[in-house]
């Protein structure tokens, strides 16, 4: 069981990191994807658009916020540090993921969900699918946490680590 968490961490914070520097190297482009599904949303949630009109005018610090987030948080996972704090942020990042690329399975109205930048286009289906499995993969984490154990014994030592790695 030590094994499959640490290989599932070791996956999934990968992943994490191959996306987030992905977009990274764009993130004027994955702005302008977000500024597409703040479009769709005021389309069909249009009593929230005053708040999709705030997103859309901050996408690029948004994009910029997300794709960090996205770096520091498989990072964390393959230093293992902050149990709480990476599980349950990554959980609550893949389950609005999911069902963004949900939303767009069903609506049809975003084509490609900018998981990759321009490295890789994934039809909304696989999108939704590659967010169904990173769901499950979570919990089956979640459910070993116990066997979660750090790779750095230190606290300082890691944060140092994860500060370098993300600088």
């Amino acid at each position: 069981m030590k094994l499959l968490n640490h290989w599932l961490r070791w996956l999934i914070g990968i992943f994490m990191i191959f996306s987030g520097t992905v977009k990274a190297i764009d993130p004027i482009g994955t702005s302008i994807k977000n500024k597409e599904y703040f479009e769709v949303f005021t389309e069909y949630f249009g009593f929230l658009t005053p708040l999709w009109d705030v997103l859309a005018s901050q996408s690029l610090v948004l994009a910029i916020f997300l794709i960090i987030l996205e770096i520091v948080l498989g990072v964390m996972l393959l230093l293992g540090v902050y149990k709480r704090f990476t599980m349950g942020t990554m959980f609550a990042m893949i389950v609005f993921f999911t069902f963004l690329t949900g939303f767009t399975v069903f609506t049809g109205k975003v084509t490609d969900c900018g998981c990759f930048g321009d490295f890789l286009k994934l039809k909304p289906i696989e999108t939704f699918s590659k967010d169904i499995v990173l769901t499950v993969l979570l919990i089956v984490m979640w459910l070993l946490r116990k066997f979660w154990t750090p790779f750095v014994r230190k606290e300082y030592l890691s944060f140092l680590i994860m500060g370098v790695i993300t600088a």
